[in-house]
């Protein structure tokens, strides 16, 4: 599970890039955002509840989390976008468990089978299985695929529940784009409303997210390749 270590200009370049996709995205979305706005409102009172449930629904499926955690950002206000991410993440990541674990277990296990980094998971958290938990959360490994695999490790409900908290900082990031997208969007199509939001700072907002986000996944890589060099050497 190496994870090369970028350089200051590869970064630089990723994150240029980023912000350039996002302020495409956010042109492209402008056409949209008034009919996901509306759906929500339909919703009323139940639309926190409709979004987590379909959260909940479709990342056991493989949906991508990141684009349900961008949606987030464009249909809620920034406070609650990252709580409602917050409830889902947890719920989903329960709900992945107890379907790997109970449920789907021989198809989970023979798809893991032919990934032999995962393959090699049970028996490398046997050692600090939190630590390692929260570590592999923080790395850009597919949610829904990493949940699965550890669902049919030896790890219990609670610590793995309870590891889940690596990945929010990821999510909530992906949330903050999301709402600075909206936003920016506005910006572009002149109907951004006054005195309500300053660009410049969710534009370094976002900026410091991305490197954030960079800066953790190095760590945790660094910090998993030691463990399961330690792991695998032999005792003195």
């Amino acid at each position: 599970m190496q994870l090369k270590n970028m350089s200051i200009a590869r970064k630089l370049s990723v994150i240029l890039a980023a912000a350039a996709v996002i302020l495409v995205i956010g042109h492209e979305l402008e056409l949209y955002l008034p009919d996901l706005e509306l759906w929500i409102e339909n919703l009323g009172a139940f639309a926190p509840l409709g979004f987590i449930a379909l959260f909940v629904v479709l990342t056991p499926v493989f949906v991508s989390v990141d684009t349900l955690c961008f949606a987030a950002g464009l249909l809620f206000s920034l406070g609650a976008g990252e709580l409602y991410i917050i409830i889902a993440t947890y719920l989903s990541s329960a709900l992945i468990f107890f379907l790997g674990r109970y449920l789907i277990k021989d198809r989970v296990v023979t798809f893991i089978a032919k990934h032999k980094q995962l393959a090699a998971l049970d028996t490398t958290i046997t050692s600090q299985p939190f630590k390692l938990m929260f570590l592999l959360r923080l790395t850009p490994l597919p949610f829904a695929m990493l949940s699965y695999a550890l669902s049919v490790t030896q790890v219990r409900f609670w610590p793995y529940l309870g590891a889940t908290t690596g990945i929010l900082i990821y999510n909530a990031s992906l949330v903050y784009m999301g709402y600075t997208t909206k936003h920016l969007a506005g910006l572009v199509s002149g109907s951004a409303k006054q005195g309500g939001v300053s660009y410049p700072l969710l534009a370094s907002g976002v900026v410091i997210s991305l490197l954030v986000l960079f800066y953790v996944t190095k760590i945790a890589g660094e910090t998993i390749n030691r463990l399961s060099s330690e792991k695998s050497s032999p005792s003195c």
